[in-house]
Order: C-alpha cells, then sequence, then structure tokens
C-alpha cells in the first residue's frame, strides 16, 4: 500500500484489501478514476466489479478500503467520512505529508462516527 501510495503522489492511491478472519489473502491496488485524483479517489468501477466478483466468489471478506492522502495526515476527511458505504470494512488511510516517514492508520467508519483501529502491517 505504502508503495502504491509513493507511486500515485501527487494523486491519491486507492485500492482493497480481500481475505478471511481478519488476515489479508489478496491486495487489489486500484485505479483512481475520480475527476480530482489529487485531493479525492474513486477505485474504477470496472476494476472494483471484477474484485468484489473475485472476493464473493472465493468467499473472503473485504476487510479494507484503503487509500492515501499525498499531503495531509492519516486521518479521515470529511468526504471520506461521508463516501464511507462499507460499515464492516475497515478504512485504511496512508499520508505521505512527510515522504520519508509514510503513517499508516485505519478506521472503522460507521454512520458518520469515526473510531480508529489497531492493524498490523507487514
Amino acid at each position: 500500500m505504502i508503495a502504491h501510495a509513493r507511486e500515485e503522489k501527487p494523486h491519491e492511491a486507492c485500492g482493497l484489501l480481500a481475505g478471511v478472519n481478519g488476515r489479508v489473502i489478496k491486495h487489489y491496488r486500484g485505479t483512481n478514476a475520480d475527476q480530482n485524483r489529487r485531493v479525492r479517489y474513486s477505485m474504477d468501477p470496472l476494476e472494483q466489479l471484477r474484485a468484489m466478483k473475485e472476493i464473493d466468489d472465493n468467499d473472503w471478506q473485504l476487510l479494507a478500503i484503503y487509500h492515501s492522502h499525498p499531503h495531509s495526515p492519516a486521518y479521515p476527511s470529511p468526504t471520506d467520512v461521508q463516501l464511507a458505504f462499507y460499515p464492516d470494512s475497515i478504512y485504511v488511510i496512508i499520508s505521505l505529508a512527510d515522504p520519508e516517514r509514510p503513517v499508516v492508520k485505519a478506521f472503522r467508519i460507521v454512520d458518520g462516527i469515526i473510531s480508529e483501529e489497531g492493524i498490523e502491517v507487514r
């Protein structure tokens, strides 16, 4: 995820993490199809559809949706909260505000309420 975020900078990177019982099995690097990729993300709809089909076909779970904040902290923006449509998933944000020290944080966003979650990044 960090490598993906660095490659996409100054645009926001995005993708999905799928797996079982909280353990990631597959990482889907998405193409940011948003018109304003510097400050927003929207995964390419066809890529997202393919990923969701594979997740469903394998009886995996959508564990996390990730995106980067190239110039701001690893905390959900008001837009992130407004567009958090998957309450059972974790939202991972990679901040590259300090490019030498990326910050990765995870959040659950349910009904507009943000709670930070612990994650183990390997």
